[in-house]
């Protein structure tokens, strides 16, 4: 058994590294490594299933290699299966293996077929890692695989505007998920004092001692990982990102945001149910936003012009029927809820072209005018009024943007001083100071020394602040995030008995990814090239090598799992106490802006619309 879990995560990487040695022309051997890939996996399922089922259907944990351990932190490759994940495995590689087979006449000749079916591969071997995960940093390590993917997907068509804008807009709110993930896992690490697997999750309420709040930690939890799912699932108020997401080829939009990535926080709820199970007040709150989130989006699809809007919100609609089931406790229902809904939809989104094509041809011969909309009287108005409301989508767009985005864009216009020279006089001294009192903490006095660490995430947050709404150079901006990263390296260094090695860690990622950015952003201005962030540039098109390394340096800089930023990143962050909730606030803050700036940089340089005329230009959409 332990076998045949493990190939199910090994395939998928082999069927990927596979892949990458072919050229976009050869079509056949790109779909053959992911076919077979995907078919060896479905194989190897279906054999553990039968085992599964012989063994009594009893849970199975596998203790892999610890691949980092620093005291109540261990970083270790385990794995867990159960009925819940073994549903979603076998309908996952279902529905991939269709998936794949429907994409390879679909995107025939495709200029992108290569990098449609890696990414497609990726996305699979980050689906199998979260749900064969045992435990919290595995799971987040197939979280981050997934978001990472859904970026690259929703921008397939690279070189026109709104799949692209779209994608920033969808990665904008998975860096709040995913850093939720990251602060439900310090929570974790602090409330039980150690790293925690899936296999003892049950029964376990052991909390540390020390901490006194017991009742806040025994809902705050919870709330980390509801909050992660609600933003994945897209349940209210984060709702609008998922028609957006549909920007991509209708085979991604299918697997994705009609089957499987859009159900994982139904997955993540019932993973961590043992922590919130007997909390009533919390089991109130889950069906709550699954009941207003059933509410809001079935109005709004009712009403949306566009086929693949109404798919996206009426799976959304289930979804939330689906919080509500689980919020009841009827888990095995939830999962089959999931399959049929996962089934349906990625049905509906891959037959929907054919459908609307024939609804048009019918309606240019058998037009009717439609009936005219009475006015008179409450039940007229009423229905008007949520008529509005839903072709409005609930205005949760507007929402968005003026809870979130707004208030950081002009806390950023306050430090449109910090140009390049500026920053380099002003971080400089005051990172000496504090590197220079982090070794010598004997000589600062204790009135100083215990607010150095808030301060110095303070100052963090505002150079990444001014990256945010920096316009004028992608490499100004990349140096305010470098920046910033070592002002965070300084906040964790003044705990007492901190490890030093860990912040060397951390550092030792951020600087390999540093120097890779800065080359690339100065190899493209030395060659005449535009690398302000007032537009998009598209340079992938003729800078495609230059693209592909700079996706690492922005993937090792925002700190993606398994590379020595993200390891030093969990190891730092579970030395936060307990009461430093300022501190905790302003990491969050500065680790959820890095991910955004990150990603707009990326952006901004090299996808969009192509800036010069000599080149084809793309449509606004898809």
């Amino acid at each position: 058994m332990e076998l045949l879990i493990s190939i199910l995560v090994v395939a998928p990487i082999l069927a990927l590294l596979v892949g990458f040695c072919f050229s976009n022309h050869q079509e056949k051997p790109i779909f053959s490594s992911a076919i077979t890939g995907v078919g060896v996996n479905f194989v190897v399922a279906l054999t553990v299933l039968v085992l599964w089922l012989q063994g009594g259907m009893e849970s199975v944990f596998v203790k892999g290699p610890v691949l980092y351990y620093a005291k109540e932190t261990e970083f270790a490759l385990s794995f867990f299966l159960d009925g819940y994940g073994l549903s979603y495995i076998l309908l996952s590689t279902f529905l991939t293996g269709i998936i794949i087979l429907f994409s390879r006449t679909y995107l025939h000749r495709e200029k992108g077929f290569k990098r449609f079916f890696n990414i497609l591969k990726f996305f699979y071997c980050g689906l199998m890692v979260l749900l064969l995960a045992g435990n919290l940093e595995i799971l987040f390590v197939g979280w981050e695989i997934i978001g990472v993917t859904s970026f690259f997907l929703i921008s397939f068509y690279r070189e026109r505007y709104l799949p692209v804008k779209n994608a920033v807009k969808v990665v904008s709110l998975y860096r709040v998920a995913d850093i939720s993930m990251l602060l439900g896992i310090w929570v974790c690490h602090h409330y039980f004092g150690r790293s925690l697997n899936f296999g003892e999750l049950n029964g376990l309420h052991n909390a540390q001692p020390h901490i006194m709040a017991h009742g806040f930690y025994e809902f705050f939890i919870p709330a980390t990982f509801l909050l992660a799912a609600m933003v994945k699932s897209a349940q209210v108020p984060f709702s609008s990102w998922l028609p957006r997401a549909m920007e991509g080829p209708t085979t991604s939009s299918a697997i994705f945001y009609g089957s499987l990535s859009v159900h994982i926080g139904v997955f993540l709820l019932i993973r961590t149910s043992p922590l919130w199970e007997d909390n009533s007040a919390f089991r109130w709150l889950v069906g709550g936003v699954g009941l207003v989130t059933c509410f809001s989006t079935t109005l709004i699809g009712r009403v949306q012009s566009t086929i693949k809007t109404q798919i996206a919100y009426s799976s959304v609609a289930q979804i939330g029927l689906m919080f509500i089931e689980v919020a009841m406790g009827f888990y095995g229902f939830a999962i089959i809820h999931f399959v049929c809904n996962a089934l349906f939809r990625s049905h509906q989104l891959l037959v929907s072209p054919s459908v609307l094509n024939y609804q048009i041809h019918n309606q240019f011969f058998h037009f009717s005018k439609p009936a005219g909309q009475g006015t008179a009287g409450l039940w007229n108005k009423v229905k008007l009024s949520c008529y509005s409301l839903g072709v409005q989508e609930f205005r949760l767009d507007r929402f968005m943007f003026q809870s979130f985005w707004r208030p950081l864009k002009k806390a950023g216009n306050f430090f449109t001083f910090l140009g390049t020279q500026n920053t380099y006089i002003l971080a400089l001294p005051p990172f000496l100071i504090g590197v220079y009192a982090a070794y010598h903490k004997a000589v600062v006095p204790e009135s100083i020394l215990k607010f150095l660490p808030e301060g110095f995430a303070l100052v963090g947050l505002v150079f990444i602040l001014k990256a945010f709404v920096e316009r004028r150079s992608a490499l100004n901006a990349w140096v305010l995030i470098v920046v910033n990263q070592l002002y965070q390296s300084l906040a964790f260094s003044f705990n007492e008995e901190f490890d030093m090695s860990q912040v060397y860690l951390y550092l030792s990622g951020i600087s390999v990814s540093a120097f890779i950015g800065i080359w690339v952003l100065n190899r493209m201005r030395n060659n005449g090239e535009d690398i302000s962030l007032a537009k998009f540039h598209g340079h992938s098109y003729e800078y495609p090598r230059l693209a592909f390394l700079f996706v690492f340096a922005c993937l090792g800089l925002a700190g993606f799992p398994i590379t020595p930023t993200f390891i030093g990143e969990d190891l730092m962050l579970g030395h936060i106490h307990e009461n430093q909730f300022p501190l905790l606030i302003l990491i969050v803050l500065n680790l959820i802006m890095d991910g955004l700036v990150i990603f707009r940089i990326y952006s901004r340089l090299f996808l969009g619309p192509h800036e010069k005329g000599y080149h084809e230009t793309a449509y606004r959409s898809s």
